[in-house]
């Protein structure tokens, strides 16, 4: 086990966080005057499969939709943009903003039987830190986490090592899900993956790798957050994730009535998704980091600002976006995305200009070659995109349209297509553009995105840091939110990378499923959920 550290904790006031999350629905609506009905089990086919059931390791917003059955947080995020009250009644910053007193529930009890308290709460942070449990994300989310001491079962005070202005919200996303001590520590790292435990309003049951998930009502669950629409066991009796990697199956799966629910419906689809009376839509926009391209700096043919900015200058990302998502995503404008707190709606990413990038490259001494590749100093102006394949939401297709763009001004891409091996490649920094996007609660996930500490750290810059650093300290209002505008100010004017779309969880239900909710991070939350007659 972890040690656990005792101590005392002096306390001060909450200030809020503000965080909008949009959504919309199409034919005959998400919601229902009925009466809820118990009982029954719901099919949700996804699109991918799930690499971890352990949300101290994974970094995976697939992932991220099955751990929000599973596993209850501290506070929840409301769509309110407030904080409320959820494993922890109520919490105290100290004045210096390093140290944080938890008041928990004493009713919670894990799928196992293992009681929740202020021990569990310390254990599970300070399995995040330990070096063993190789945490790609959450150990991001914890920021400078210093210490956590359980003062009695109900009393859990953290300590952080320097001010954090993101460690609540952050604590309410699937990642910092709490797990079962007991279960944790009797599986080890890996064990514990395969078979989770939490204390959420579903249970694991069984798991096939690519083909299904499958989760039970936990019976005794009675500590849903205020927001939730009732209290006490879901109203589901049962809850299957089902693997439909083909998007064509995957929705004739739905109208068939073969599931009941599915995400990302293809794009081509939603105008008819929408206009079909028997199906609900929802197109819930994700705050945090839009969908964009990273330019490796650290890349000889990279090192030049004017390069970089030409590069994006080339590239027609609105006639890409509507070739390949038919306007089913909107246009990123900055790093961050709308609903994210310190999205600045003034700034602009660069903007198409085709003459401009060939007139920038051949001032920075690269000319045609006789294939009309440019060329200098006897090299070729060719540089390569990290992907993943199996095309995930089309973006192969979305990187080709822009292939042809700069093949237009002299400058070849090439698509390096990497399956599994592409985590090693993309540590190892082999690679000149890689694409990403980031679901978050908080602007610190340009932390995550532009720190040279993050693992993350896809441009491989350590300019930003100083100012970065600073942003996670400052208090939520306008003076955080006008760094970070700064800070994406930078990242565009720089060329660091380049705004794609913005992200939305695409999901279409038959109108038989009831009650759908989603998280301040747009993942989906069945509790509330039920079949109607």
């Amino acid at each position: 086990m972890f040690a656990v550290r005792r101590s005392l904790a002096t306390t001060a006031a909450l200030g809020a966080v503000v965080l909008t999350l949009s959504a919309c629905s199409g034919g005959a609506g998400g919601t229902s005057a009925a009466e809820p009905v118990e009982g029954g089990t719901a099919t949700f086919a996804v699109a991918t499969a799930f690499g971890s059931f352990d949300p101290n390791i994974t970094a995976s917003a697939p992932d991220a939709r099955a751990l929000r059955q599973l596993y209850d947080s501290l506070v929840e995020l409301g769509p309110d943009g407030e904080l409320h009250p959820w494993l922890a009644t109520d919490w105290q910053i100290s004045d210096d903003g390093l140290q944080y007193t938890f008041s928990l529930r004493d009713d919670v009890v894990f799928h196992d039987g293992t009681p929740f308290d202020a021990e569990a709460v310390c254990y599970n942070l300070d399995r995040i830190v330990a070096p063993e449990t190789a945490s790609l994300y959450a150990i991001a989310l914890i920021g400078p986490y210093l210490s956590c001491d359980a003062i009695d079962a109900s009393t859990a005070v953290v300590t952080l090592s320097a001010p954090y202005t993101p460690f609540l919200p952050n604590l309410s996303t699937p990642f910092l899900g709490l797990v079962s001590p007991t279960a944790a520590e009797a599986a080890g790292v890996d064990g514990f993956s395969a078979e989770p435990v939490g204390t959420g309003p579903f249970r694991f049951v069984s798991h096939a790798a690519d083909s299904e998930l499958v989760l039970e009502r936990n019976e005794d669950y009675d500590w849903a957050p205020e927001t939730a629409e009732h209290q006490g066991p879901a109203y589901l009796e049962g809850l299957t994730f089902q693997i439909i990697t083909d998007a064509t199956v995957r929705l004739g799966s739905l109208r068939n009535g073969d599931v009941q629910g599915i995400g990302d419906v293809p794009a081509q689809e939603v105008a008819g998704v929408e206009q079909d009376d028997t199906l609900s839509y929802y197109a819930q926009e994700q705050s945090g980091a839009a969908f964009q391209y990273f330019f490796n700096v650290t890349r000889p043919l990279l090192q030049d600002t004017a390069v970089r900015r030409a590069i994006a200058a080339a590239m027609d990302i609105d006639s890409a976006l509507q070739a390949t998502y038919f306007g089913a995503y909107e246009r990123a404008t900055a790093p961050l995305s709308p609903p994210t707190a310190g999205f600045d709606e003034e700034l602009e990413p660069i903007p198409f200009d085709p003459e401009a990038a060939a007139d920038a490259l051949t001032a920075a001494g690269w000319e045609p070659g006789e294939d009309g590749i440019r060329e200098k100093d006897g090299e070729r102006l060719s540089i390569s995109v990290l992907e993943f394949t199996p095309s995930y939401d089309s973006r192969l297709e979305l990187v080709e349209f822009l292939r042809q763009n700069l093949r237009d001004v002299g400058v070849e891409l090439i698509i390096d297509a990497q399956g599994a091996e592409l985590a090693d490649t993309y540590a190892s920094g082999d690679y000149d553009l890689v694409t990403t996007s980031f679901v978050a609660v908080d602007p610190v996930i340009l932390s995550t995105i532009y720190s040279s500490a993050s693992y993350f750290d896809m441009a491989r810059i350590d300019s930003l840091d100083a100012k970065l650093v600073q942003a996670e300290q400052t208090p939520a209002g306008p003076e955080r939110d006008a760094l970070y505008s700064e800070i994406q100010a930078t990242a565009i004017d720089e060329a660091y990378s380049i705004p794609g779309y913005v992200g939305a969880y695409r999901v279409a239900t038959a109108t038989s499923l009831q009650g759908l909710g989603f998280d301040a991070a747009a993942y989906p939350q069945f509790y509330d959920a039920y079949l109607a007659d």
